[in-house]
């Protein structure tokens, strides 16, 4: 009769264990499956397309570019941003064409700031800035775009004053 009962006892206890089991693993794969694929850092932000070109008008880089073109997208930038790929960066879109000074305020990665005329060629680069800094970045004269990519970009890549660039939004 104890027999009976342990093994009862036992199966009780295997049941349980199995279903526990089987719970545990259903909750993992959903926690993984939530976050193989986060949600964008700031989906605020309209997206686009961002070439390089060389003086020929072939394509050096490509990047998928956050589009900055409010007073308020600009002001925000990529501070907080604690990581960015090689292939993304942020395109500020200026209304009035002049001369800007950009800082890394509340930035905790360093970047290329690429600034870029009314023509769409590169007037000058800030590489490697420095994270968290209030140093101010300016450029060499009136502008109508400015990129910002992760720092080491624009050597990788060769951008440089006889570099333009086309785009345009997703």
């Amino acid at each position: 009769m104890k027999s009976v009962f342990r093994q009862r006892y036992h199966t009780k206890v295997l049941i349980v264990l199995f279903l526990a089991m089987i719970l545990f693993v259903a909750c993992a794969g959903l926690h993984l499956k939530n976050h193989s694929n986060p949600p964008p850092p700031f989906s605020d932000y309209p997206t686009g397309i961002l070439d390089f070109l060389q003086s020929d008008g072939s394509v050096k880089a490509s990047i998928t570019v956050e589009i900055a073109d409010t007073p308020e997208t600009q002001m925000k930038g990529l501070m907080g941003r604690s990581d960015l790929s090689i292939n993304k960066g942020m395109l500020f879109v200026f209304q009035q064409l002049k001369p800007r000074k950009f800082w890394m305020k509340n930035t905790p990665i360093s970047l290329d700031i690429i600034f870029i005329g009314k023509n769409g060629c590169i007037v000058n680069i800030a590489e490697s800035t420095t994270p968290m800094s209030e140093k101010h970045y300016r450029s060499d004269g009136p502008i109508k775009y400015v990129v910002e990519v992760r720092a080491g970009f624009a050597k990788r890549f060769k951008i440089d004053s006889s570099t333009c660039i086309r785009w345009h939004r997703l």
